[in-house]
């Protein structure tokens, strides 16, 4: 679908970022084409979840990426990446292919796939969703975290230095360096990865994405859920994961 407005968002600390998307604007100035800006970014414009853009261009890397979805909540855009950081895999395009990217755009010539998000509870309360993962961790490092992990009907004790749970957007993440497989990106399932488990044949767990992950029973230390490596909250009792909204990811 050829788009009629676009909407730009990004990292305000990173100058490329500012630079490109500056070029960016003037780029749809010339052709006319409609655009809508992010106060967050820009200091001037509209947040996020006001945006009613056919398509958003998200200048940074893949945390500023994250974040966008995060900030439009269940609004179900579209959302490119162009590369202007230090991490790109869920990027389309990188800053200094601007004009290539944008001729695509205009023309309609790109794809969507839709990417699952995992919904967190902590003690029955939703405190936000992940697109790469949610990480259950002790408070303070060095401490090993025991807990009971169920998934459906099944469970198990485990201990260690924590848990993955991630998407398959995820899988090439954290997970992938904690012995978790990769998992094409539009697959049904989640990832369960015990990290530097003390029982080593609690190996990493493929699950439908339709089944919730309940952690409970966290005893030896205080611990904290960390979503996409951004949001952070202290845990208590329990900690419930499930599948969220979906977001529509951009791709070539």
């Amino acid at each position: 679908m050829k788009p009629k407005k676009i909407g730009i968002t990004g990292r305000k600390e990173n100058p490329v970022a500012k630079e490109t998307a500056k070029l960016c604007t003037d780029i749809l100035e010339q052709k006319k084409i409609r655009f809508e800006l992010d106060k967050g970014f820009f200091g001037k414009g509209k947040a996020l979840k006001d945006f009613d853009s056919d398509i958003i261009i998200s200048f940074g890397g893949d945390g500023t990426l994250i974040a966008a979805f995060r900030e439009l909540g269940k609004k179900k855009i579209p959302v490119m990446g162009l590369h202007c950081g230090n991490k790109g895999f869920l990027q389309a395009y990188n800053h200094n292919e601007l004009e290539f990217a944008l001729k695509n755009i205009l023309a309609g010539k790109y794809s969507v796939e839709t990417r699952s998000r995992i919904a967190a509870k902590v003690a029955g309360k939703l405190v936000g969703e992940a697109l790469n993962e949610a990480l259950v961790v002790p408070e303070k490092a060095g401490r090993i975290i025991k807990y009971t992990l169920k998934i459906g009907k099944e469970e198990r004790n485990e201990a260690g230095d924590g848990l993955i749970v991630a998407t398959p957007t995820g899988s090439t993440a954290h997970s992938l360096s904690a012995g978790g497989p990769i998992v094409k990106g539009n697959a049904k399932v989640f990832v369960a990865v015990s990290v530097n488990p003390v029982d080593w044949s609690h190996r990493p767990l493929i699950v439908n994405d339709h089944e919730k992950i309940v952690v409970n029973g966290i005893t030896n230390c205080k611990a904290e859920l960390i979503l996409d490596g951004q949001k952070r909250f202290k845990v208590k009792k329990s900690i419930v994961l499930s599948k969220g909204s979906e977001v529509l990811l951009v791709v070539k």
